[in-house]
């Protein structure tokens, strides 16, 4: 049962941070929210994100994720699993580093250190 529920936070964390990719690529799409000129421009750059292939595999990933996380929720302490979600860190960095983003030093350390803290979170689990 233990390993079903690795897998399920596991799961679930992979297709959150997967759903904030894709959310990020269909903005890029999109482009720069051009500030607000009026409603109808507004509901123009909504739509033409929310229209768009990568939104869409962004919900989908969020739903099925949220779907997986009622399961982990449903047998595990959310103190014990809520803090493991913090591993999509590990995922939005490689993911920045690999799209360009800029990578400060600072940024790396302090996700470093999160992951650190997640190892002392993941062996208090109860047996």
């Amino acid at each position: 049962m233990k390993l079903f529920i690795y897998l399920g936070v596991f799961s679930s964390v992979v297709l959150g941070a997967l759903g904030q990719i894709l959310m990020k690529e269909a903005m890029k799409l999109v482009g720069a929210f051009p500030g607000y000129s009026g409603i109808v421009d507004l509901f123009q750059f909504f739509l033409r994100a929310a229209l768009s292939l990568q939104m869409f595999g962004a919900v989908l990933c969020y739903g099925t994720s949220f779907g997986i996380w009622l399961i982990v929720l449903s047998v595990e302490d959310l103190s014990w699993a809520r803090p493991l979600v913090a591993f999509g860190y590990v995922i939005i960095i490689i993911y920045g580093y690999l799209a360009g983003e800029h990578m400060s030093a600072e940024r790396v350390l302090g996700i470093a250190l999160i992951m650190f803290g997640l190892f002392f979170v993941a062996r208090s689990a109860a047996p």
